[in-house]
């Protein structure tokens, strides 16, 4: 962490469907809860943003019903000449309440949302990586970091929703999750990337880490090179727990103007020789 982590920073994207960006100054209020996970399901936030122009404020309404406007969400965090990339991925609903003096300007958005709804994949694959014939109907979603797929041997036949069909084809030792709206396979025994992040009193670990059934949780400041699929080295005054972990779970709790601005990270027991994926 910087000397400046106590000076909280953030940027905020919002793209409209004309590509207007409408950019959020971090001199506004916000707040956001952002959970990912590496289990499946879609790494989601919820953003609320205080009195926001009216001009701002209308551009970026959505429901959830009109699934066809593309919304892209941008949002950065960290500390002052430190921030990085907290959450990627599309507007699900937009909307704005008068609460007292405030507009409040709430914001839900899911990494992945809009190719999960909309995407639908109808062809025959004679072999080959069955993930990169679906992805190819996923015109939102890159390709991540991927597992040694099994290989196809004879023909198949995909139909459906593409999101539902990467699901269903999973291995029993695979799980999927998207990230930063790109799409990683991998096995329990497997990691992404050689970066290993430490995590100590000195880089705002500010909770004792507990353990239970075999997976440690600890809570930080807010530290965005901390990642799901990625590993972290623990130094605590809990030594029987310190080690190399897996990063499972990040729940990210923030208020520029109030006391969160900090993340719970839950992971794997340290007794795994990892295997990395580029």
């Amino acid at each position: 962490m910087s000397d400046n982590r106590f000076i909280r920073d953030y940027e905020l994207v919002i793209t409209l469907p004309n590509n207007e960006a409408v950019e959020i100054k971090p001199e506004l209020r916000v707040q956001f809860q952002i959970t990912k996970s590496i289990r499946g399901g879609l790494n989601s936030c919820a953003l609320r943003v205080y009195n926001l122009n009216e001009d701002k404020r209308m551009k970026i309404v959505k429901n959830k019903q009109n699934n066809l406007k593309m919304i892209k969400f941008l949002f950065k965090a960290g500390y002052k000449n430190n921030i990085g990339l907290l959450f990627k991925g599309n507007v699900w609903n937009a909307y704005s309440i008068k609460q007292g003096a405030d507009f409040i300007t709430i914001i839900n958005s899911l990494d992945g949302g809009y190719d999960m709804i909309n995407s639908f994949t109808s062809k025959t694959i004679n072999g080959g990586n069955y993930i990169e014939h679906i992805l190819a109907d996923m015109p939102n979603t890159q390709k991540g970091a991927l597992t040694n797929l099994k290989k196809l041997f004879r023909p198949k036949v995909l139909v459906g929703n593409s999101h539902k069909l990467i699901e269903e084809n999973m291995g029993i030792d695979e799980t999927f999750f998207i990230e930063n709206e790109k799409l990683y396979v991998m096995k329990d025994n497997e990691v992404i990337g050689d970066l290993i992040s430490l995590v100590s009193p000195e880089t705002g670990l500010i909770q004792t880490p507990v353990i239970d059934n075999q997976q440690v949780t600890f809570k930080t400041l807010l530290n965005p090179s901390i990642k799901i699929g990625h590993r972290i080295q623990l130094e605590s005054s809990a030594k029987w727990l310190n080690g190399v972990y897996k990063v499972i779970t990040i729940k990210y709790t923030g208020d520029n103007y109030g006391n969160d601005w900090t993340q719970e990270v839950t992971c794997y027991n340290p007794v795994i020789t990892y295997k990395v994926l580029k």
